[in-house]
């Protein structure tokens, strides 16, 4: 990765950048646009800087394990009481609008 020192980036960077998004920006965002970006590659650099050599590559930081229970046959909850609080209902099905004529 290609990091800008905090020196080397200009307000006509900004203003290239800007044309490229498409963004009309005053000249004084500008200078703020330039003064955030510079902070922003300022903590990049920082972090680009940290030794990460001892510290083993991982997917995820938390040890994780197959939480899923085994599948297993169990009864069914009886048809009247999963339509107990269905709000129209035809025999022992769910009533729906059509969605398709």
């Amino acid at each position: 990765m290609v990091v800008l020192p905090k020196s080397s980036l200009s307000s006509a960077e900004v203003e290239h950048v800007a044309r490229l998004a498409r963004l009309g920006i005053t000249p004084e965002e500008v200078v703020r646009y330039r003064d955030q970006l510079r902070h922003i590659l300022d903590a990049i650099d920082a972090l680009n800087r940290a030794d990460t050599s001892a510290v083993p590559a991982t997917a995820h930081p938390l040890e994780e394990r197959n939480v899923m229970r085994h599948d297993r046959r169990e009864p069914c909850l009886p048809a009247e009481a999963a339509l107990k609080n269905a709000p129209t209902r035809e025999d022992s099905y769910f009533k729906v609008k059509a969605i398709q004529e």
